[in-house]
């Protein structure tokens, strides 16, 4: 038998607009701008955003694990920092970093979110985007390549135009027949949003989502005048309210792993495992605890959000599939 780790993907649907920023200033149309992947310039939120939010709210759910369990890993002033416990399901989870010889990776693995459908108003009514590279990396073919070239659009069943369509201020020929999205293939996304999908170029993809990312401004008002402040006006930009993004969890088997000398998540010492076959070890419960501990963190997205300006009315990402156990 072949160990394979437990690979579980998830749909997220943006409930607010989302801002997950580079943390610096750039030139540009926006002062603020978000992360995106630098080879098709498409924004997206990194694994690494996702990880830390996920690591503080599911620790907020265990007794007396935090703050310690949830920061960074050393001790400082009145902070303890990470317990490094083998049967702590944060440390374990998420890892723990304790100096030099005193740090574990964590079970959990998570990838960057991608934008699968992205919204944008049109003519014929609001419609979700997206293009055949994001289709094929979700396997969703069959019969239907999902083929369309530059400039043009195929829409869903639930869009209603004919000759020309715009995607926002770009205009587009309609071409071919209706395209039919598996449900399956996108567990916990709404109906309305696979009927009104449309398709276009990989190339005109990036285009038509960098031209209708949600710009706000925002300004430093002086307490003592009740005006806004002399220079403090800036902009920032985010990912719109009702984008569909997805990403994976990895979760390895904690009986491959070893802190302090036992298994973790379970009272088994390390020697007692070593001279098994993974035949003979079989499949731990541990893995199904690392699997509970990552969603517990997931399920606060939907109140207390991802990114910044939170306070501003952004951040909170509904993952849209957690009762199912994430999709395949």
């Amino acid at each position: 038998m072949t160990y394979q780790p437990d690979v579980t993907k998830y749909f997220a649907l943006a409930l607010d607009p989302v801002h997950v920023g580079t943390g610096d200033m750039r030139l540009g149309r926006v002062d603020m701008s978000i992360v995106r992947e630098p080879g098709t310039n498409l924004p997206k939120i990194p694994g690494t955003s996702i990880a830390g939010a996920c690591r503080t709210y599911a620790t907020m759910q265990q007794p007396n694990k935090w703050p310690g369990c949830a920061g960074q890993g050393q001790a400082k002033g009145n902070y303890q920092g990470h317990c490094g416990g083998s049967n702590c399901p944060i440390c374990v989870t998420f890892g723990f970093s304790k100096g030099e010889g005193g740090s574990f990776q964590g079970l959990a693995q998570f990838t960057d979110a991608r934008l699968v459908f992205f919204p944008v108003h049109s003519l014929a009514g609001p419609v979700w985007v997206t293009c055949p590279s994001v289709l094929r990396d979700l396997k969703v073919n069959g019969d239907d390549k999902f083929q369309v070239e530059d400039y043009q659009v195929r829409l869903g069943p639930g869009v209603k135009a004919s000759g020309r369509l715009n995607l926002g201020w770009m205009m587009l020929d309609v071409v071919g027949n209706a395209i039919s999205l598996n449900t399956g293939k996108f567990p916990g996304v709404p109906t309305e949003i696979l009927n009104r999908a449309v398709l276009v170029s990989d190339k005109m993809f990036s285009h038509i989502v960098n031209d209708n990312l949600e710009v706000r401004t925002s300004v430093s008002i002086d307490p003592q005048t009740g005006a806004a402040a002399d220079g403090a006006l800036f902009t920032y930009e985010a990912l719109p309210r009702c984008s569909v993004l997805v990403f994976e969890a990895v979760i390895s088997d904690p009986k491959f792993y070893c802190i302090a000398g036992k298994v973790p998540l379970s009272d088994k010492n390390c020697t007692q495992l070593s001279n098994q076959s993974i035949e003979e070890q079989g499949q731990s419960n541990g893995r199904k605890q690392v699997r509970e501990t990552v969603e517990s963190g997931l399920r606060l997205f939907k109140t207390l959000g991802i990114g910044g300006m939170n306070t501003r009315g952004m951040g909170r990402l509904d993952i849209l599939n957690l009762n199912a156990g994430g999709g395949q």
